[in-house]
């Protein structure tokens, strides 16, 4: 948001300026919608170049060397209570909290055995879509996303596993399919990856009437 005060120009009947007070509204370069920030995705062929995950990850990274990799910090962020960890120690892995994998509506305590954390654009998808020409330093950044919400979410291991590294022509969860386009385009434009004819498609579909109007703010470029 941000904040002005407009000075309305005198009439020539008046002699001071009037002061309108400030006001609060969404500013037009901070908020877009689904719709329009799906026109923005350049739409390319995906690429046929060999998929390596190993250029992305080998393991969950610690990226700001607190001891706690991206896994566990994300099950911190998505809990609704406190989490535990193994031995009590916060540098072990989380073993218990309270989340709910809005992919499927489902409820968890126990992420060991029953949550993994999801990329929303898959890596491979992400590779197909441009990130075959970053560094793997790079490629690493996207890996362990911790600079926008919408990246990565802890949901049920075998939605996950249902739905791999589909994009949206292929697999959409049972509940928040509006939610779920929405969170495919912003990651997409932060990180300036294409999308090809067929997922364009598909997600205009989504995105129409009231899902495609909804305010979303633009997220910040990903380097």
């Amino acid at each position: 948001m941000r904040h002005r005060v407009l000075l309305a120009a005198a009439s020539l009947s008046i002699t001071a300026a009037t002061v309108i007070a400030p006001t609060s509204q969404a500013s037009a370069d901070t908020t877009t919608t689904g719709k329009e920030l799906l026109s923005k995705l350049s739409v390319e062929a995906e690429s046929t170049r060999h998929y390596d995950r190993d250029k992305f990850m080998k393991d969950w990274a610690d990226r700001n060397g607190d001891c706690q990799n991206t896994r566990s910090e994300v099950l911190q962020d998505e809990s609704s209570v406190p989490v535990t960890y193994w031995a009590n120690n916060p540098c072990k892995p989380v073993m218990t909290g309270q989340w709910l994998s809005w992919y499927d509506e489902k409820a968890s305590t126990n992420p060991v055995q029953d949550l993994q954390i999801d990329h929303v654009v898959a890596l491979s998808e992400a590779w197909d879509s441009g990130a075959w020409a970053w560094t793997n330093a790079k490629r690493k950044r996207y890996a362990n996303d911790l600079g926008f919400a919408w990246t990565l979410d802890a949901v049920t291991g075998s939605v996950n596993q249902d739905k791999s590294d589909s994009d949206p022509v292929d697999w959409l969860p049972d509940n928040h399919v509006c939610k779920y386009a929405r969170h495919w385009v912003a990651i997409k434009y932060r990180w300036k990856l294409s999308i090809d004819t067929d997922e364009k498609t598909k997600l205009a579909g989504i995105l129409t009437g009231d899902c495609g109007a909804l305010d979303l703010t633009i997220p910040k470029r990903a380097k």
